[in-house]
């Protein structure tokens, strides 16, 4: 690896952003096909960038996606397959702490989810904002939560601190819109780069909890979908155990009124169009500081949301709306990069931390299990993944999804029931048919459910195969301590 030696200068390595969200589905961008939402800055970022389009979380919920993404490891590697917020995080070669061994100034602005709280794993400066105390699974008071008591004087209270975190009602934001967690985001992150060691490159994580609820964009961006139309949820004729009609503010599962579920979907694109407009803000900010060219910025999710698909809400499944993430990486121009150009190779959040070191020029640890994207990024043929594997657990929802996706088809199974879906995504991108019993493509069915069972083959201490067969009936927990096979 490269050391930055005392007072040396590191200009000639690019600095990197990535822009984090939280719960953003990977169809909500104008510019790759969605007619209804409005983010024009991301529209235009697209011009200048490498899209993926067949990008997806290997492990759909909060906690288990961002330890793949700092660790760059499959769940199985980082022992998180659900939300656990009483596990310590004690990895050693993070994403972030790799760069700043390797003279990367590391900044974060936003939610991390680590436990403990002020766990900074790497990162040099780490301004928080964490939702969780208003379920006392974080004790201490966050950064943003400082600065807004400060400011106001206890007078305007984060909507995160008075309602349930997945709440499907609608809060719009009635206070100055400055006010808000995500412009507070936008306004820390440009502090902290114009206040940055400028002998060193810098890697800033800018990590927006929105759209994730609670579904608060300011009244502007709520109103830009007063008048929109959506069209019908899609659900599947493979899904009526989940047709349960349901007034739950926070299902996970069932059935809502169609103009509850209308609201929930305005106060979500609402909270996506809010986002997009302080990206448009940091894009310009950067250019007119000279930075822009100089800077690699990335955009994804942790994970996505259902809103209402199939009848379900939330993440945690294997479905599109849940597992597929965008993914969209900037790139500086007349740098070799193969930029305006779309790919449907299939990546996940494990790859983010070897393509970032990569791009630094910094090794990659051995123990990394995702692969760097940069050779798609200059436009090289990567033909030899075939397919992605993702997984999650919910043990009150006797769930155990688990998906095998190319770039057309994916294979869906339940470790709990021994559901069997198979879609093919081109002609069906929001898997309504289930073709698991079309003789048309048993072939390709039993290679993708060939490629699953070699995945949890590889730890045979979890019971999901036998005699070469999937197991069904079982789950895990979402925290498993690492073990040696």
């Amino acid at each position: 690896m490269k050391k930055c030696n005392g007072g040396e200068i590191m200009k000639k390595e690019p600095n990197i952003i990535l822009i984090l969200t939280d719960q953003w589905r990977g169809d909500c961008i104008g510019a790759l096909g969605n007619k209804k939402i409005q983010t024009p800055f991301l529209d235009e970022m697209t011009l200048n960038s490498v899209v993926f389009e067949k990008a997806y979380s290997p492990s759909p919920v909060c906690v288990p996606a961002r330890a793949c993404l700092v660790t760059g490891k499959k769940p199985s590697s980082t022992g998180f397959f659900g939300n656990d917020f009483s596990i310590k995080w004690d990895y050693q070669n993070t994403l972030m702490q790799v760069l700043r061994d390797n003279g990367y100034q590391t900044i974060n602005v936003g939610k991390n989810h680590f436990e403990p709280q002020r766990n900074a794993l790497g990162f040099e400066i780490n301004k928080l904002y964490e939702t969780q105390n208003a379920n006392d699974e974080y004790k201490l008071p966050s950064d943003y939560h400082l600065w807004l008591e400060k400011e106001t004087g206890g007078k305007v209270i984060d909507t995160a601190k008075m309602h349930e975190n997945n709440n499907r009602v609608v809060f719009p934001w009635d206070a100055e819109s400055r006010l808000h967690p995500t412009e507070w985001t936008l306004r820390e992150s440009l502090e902290q780069i114009e206040r940055r060691d400028p002998t060193r490159p810098f890697y800033l994580q800018m990590s927006f909890h929105r759209p994730h609820p609670p579904l608060d964009p300011p009244k502007f961006y709520y109103d830009l979908y007063k008048d929109v139309e959506f069209e019908d949820v899609p659900v599947g004729e493979w899904a009526p155990q989940f047709d349960d009609d349901s007034y739950a503010t926070n299902p996970f599962e069932g059935k809502i009124e169609t103009k509850a579920l209308e609201r929930a979907k305005k106060g979500y694109y609402g909270s996506i169009s809010h986002i997009d407009s302080q990206i448009g803000k940091l894009l310009i900010w950067l250019r007119r500081r000279g930075i822009l060219e100089d800077t690699i910025i990335m955009f994804t999710s942790d994970h996505g949301e259902m809103m209402g698909d199939h009848n379900m809400f939330r993440k945690g499944a294997a479905f599109e709306g849940s597992a597929r993430v965008p993914f969209i990486v900037r790139a500086p121009k007349d740098k070799g990069y193969n930029i305006n150009s779309r790919n449907k190779v299939p990546v996940n959040l494990c790859d983010i931390m070897p393509t970032v070191l990569d791009i630094a020029g910094i090794e990659i640890p051995s123990e990394v299990e995702g692969e760097s994207l940069k050779p798609v990024l200059m436009g090289e043929k990567f033909e030899h993944r075939k397919y992605v594997h993702g997984e999650n657990y919910r043990k009150g929802l006797n769930r155990g999804w688990n998906f095998i996706v190319n770039e057309r088809y994916k294979y869906v199974w339940d470790s709990y029931s021994g559901l069997e879906l198979f879609f093919d995504l081109d002609n069906d991108k929001k898997e309504l048919n289930n073709l698991i019993n079309n003789e048309e493509y048993s072939s390709l069915i039993n290679q993708f459910k060939t490629y699953l069972i070699e995945e949890l083959s590889k730890r045979p201490s979890d019971g999901f195969v036998e005699n070469n067969e999937l197991v069904k009936g079982k789950l895990l927990p979402p925290y498993r301590k690492l073990t040696k096979e």
